[in-house]
């Protein structure tokens, strides 16, 4: 019975958490029409993209698979080697790849200086040899395979692009903010390149099949019409998100920045700090996502593809690359969570896996058959160059985040989460302009100003208070005054007010102390000052008895009371002529 309580009790928190969570993405969502606006275009372009992208490999698939159908139909295996397409030239190899010393690889078809594509193309002709013609698109196989693993790892670019979204409007992060356009920016620009690609192997296509082997048969007939309007419908849609986006980006930075230097609770060191972290935050992410895409695309490569065959230390690179996936989810965590949390353990831990990833990074670039392929396979070289030097990036950025620990962000942080949980809202102030400067310092040049003296030359040091003085009569009103330099001068003029008696506002649990008060000099209003304001001092002054004489004044011993500084002529008789007592 006791079991089942404390699993619905558990139950009831993780709900109640969930809720929480989703009522804090809703208020962050919901701060401004930017922010919604930004949040649901996240949201609509992913939805759009995904499905263009997602058609976009099924094209390509449809594509590959047609080639390998004919392939396959003319008895062509890998058994008479493989085909590269290598600057429009098809070369087959026997042994090897082109570039390796001991490779056996021979020219099939030649590249012109110019080519000319036929604007009519044979269906069938009986001389042509067809075997030999399925040998000469054997790389066109590859090709399409490399392009439809291209649409998957865009297509979970776009999803991760939405994530990007969402933790910036969550934690309304300028640096995420940034790395969300630029991350649109390089898809729209890899698109663009997607069409030209296209369109420069459609010719070499055509240029393969009109003058080798294949004698003008086409076997993917209206494909390439396809795959084209395919790569126009994904450029069109990526230019519209990136030029909406960037749009309510700028919007959005006008928001979040006024914010960031308005927001109340923090100081400018750990809103610095905090920066600091939103940055590597945004690199650990941006690392960690073409970190798993170049995994993913190297051991797609490597086990599925024609390079397989020449791929002698197999086993040494899927050892790697699983290890390497192995550690890519612990990293991410460990490094989100030890850097804001500022502990010391998890980021050691963080360190050593960075170094592991670093290391096995770098080893891949010994491998002949890795550069060969970066060489050949723009994307992967893409990815790769990017994955690498964001892992660099992110690994000098923790190590200067590993300084800051100690300076107070891990409990900003915690303090920040509580209250969000809480549902408390944050303070801002606005930063105004010259005319509402103006206008304050105008009400403030309105504020009266009390004179006060005991019948003493004016003072010659000053007192700099911050904070608002409340003075009271014992069974009179509470009068607020502020306690500026200047009107503390003007206390020191007037000579004629009678003495009132004000009581201290320290604490104590004592009555006999609570009961004592403190005679001070007489206080009054000045002529400037507000009628309310006279009037409430008029009344208190008016039933208070007539001060004692001075000689008696100076003579009295004072108690100090509660709460009040001691000062070294507390209850002793001045030597200089001034009255002893307690001031503040």
């Amino acid at each position: 019975m006791l079991h089942d309580k404390r699993l619905k009790a558990r139950e009831v928190g993780k709900h109640a958490l969930s809720v929480s969570r989703v009522k804090i993405l809703y208020d962050k969502v919901t701060l401004s029409r930017y922010s919604t606006l930004y949040f649901f275009l996240a949201v609509t372009g992913c939805i759009i993209l995904v499905i263009v992208q997602a058609q976009a490999y099924a094209i390509n698939a449809e594509g590959a698979s047609a080639v390998s159908s004919f392939v396959a139909a003319q008895g062509v295996n890998s058994s008479v080697g493989m085909s590269f397409l290598r600057e429009g030239s098809v070369i087959l190899c026997k042994r090897g790849f082109p570039g390796q010393s001991d490779a056996k690889c021979s020219m099939l078809i030649h590249q012109p200086h110019a080519m000319h594509v036929r604007d009519t193309l044979l269906e069938e002709r009986a001389d042509i040899d067809f075997p030999q013609c399925a040998i000469s698109l054997m790389w066109l196989h590859d090709v399409l395979q490399d392009a439809s693993r291209e649409d998957l790892v865009t297509l979970v670019y776009h999803l991760w692009l939405f994530s990007l979204s969402v933790v910036t409007v969550l934690n309304e992060s300028l640096p995420h903010l940034f790395a969300g356009l630029l991350a649109r920016a390089l898809a729209m620009g890899w698109s663009s390149f997607r069409v030209k690609g296209n369109i420069n192997l459609r010719e070499t296509y055509y240029h393969v099949i009109a003058d080798g082997d294949c004698q003008g048969f086409d076997p993917m007939g209206s494909w390439w019409d396809q795959n084209k309007i395919g790569a126009i419908v994904g450029l069109v849609s990526n230019v519209i998100t990136l030029v909406a986006i960037a749009g309510l980006s700028h919007k959005l930075y006008k928001v979040y920045a006024s914010q960031t230097f308005t927001r109340v609770g923090a100081s400018k060191e750990i809103h610095r700090v905090y920066l600091l972290v939103l940055v590597f935050s945004v690199s650990l992410q941006l690392a960690g996502f073409f970190t798993m895409a170049q995994t993913a695309l190297w051991i797609g490569k490597i086990s599925f593809g024609a390079i397989r065959r020449v791929a002698f230390h197999f086993n040494i690179y899927l050892a790697g690359l699983v290890l390497t996936a192995t550690l890519e989810i612990p990293w991410l965590v460990l490094g989100w969570i030890s850097v804001r949390r500022e502990a010391k353990g998890l980021f050691l831990l963080f360190s050593l896996c960075s170094l592991a990833l670093l290391v096995m990074a770098s080893a891949l670039f010994a491998s002949p058959l890795y550069r060969f392929v970066l060489t050949e396979w723009s994307f992967f070289a893409t990815i790769s160059g990017a994955a690498y030097g964001l892992l660099v990036l992110t690994s000098i950025l923790a190590v200067i985040c590993r300084f800051q620990f100690g300076k107070g962000l891990a409990h900003f942080l915690r303090v920040t989460s509580d209250l969000e949980g809480a549902d408390f809202t944050p303070a801002y102030f606005s930063k105004g302009d010259e005319r509402d400067e103006k206008d304050f310092k105008a009400e403030i040049a309105e504020i009266p100003t009390l004179s006060y003296n005991d019948g003493q030359a004016p003072l010659s040091y000053q007192h700099q208070v911050s904070r608002i003085s409340l003075f009271f009569a014992s069974n009179k009103e509470t009068i607020k005054m502020s306690s500026a330099p200047d009107m503390y001068r003007s206390a020191m003029e007037d000579k004629e007010a009678a003495p009132i008696i004000v009581n201290p506002l320290g604490r104590t649990s004592s009555k006999s102390s609570r009961a004592s008060s403190q005679i001070l000099p007489p206080l009054s209003i000045d002529n400037n000052a507000p009628s309310v304001l006279r009037a409430a001092a008029e009344k208190m002054t008016a039933a208070e008895p007539a001060p004692p004489p001075r000689a008696a004044l100076k003579s009295t011993t004072v108690t100090r009371g509660p709460g009040l500084p001691r000062r070294p002529s507390d209850g002793k008789r001045p030597s200089d002529g001034k009255p002893g007592g307690n001031y503040f």
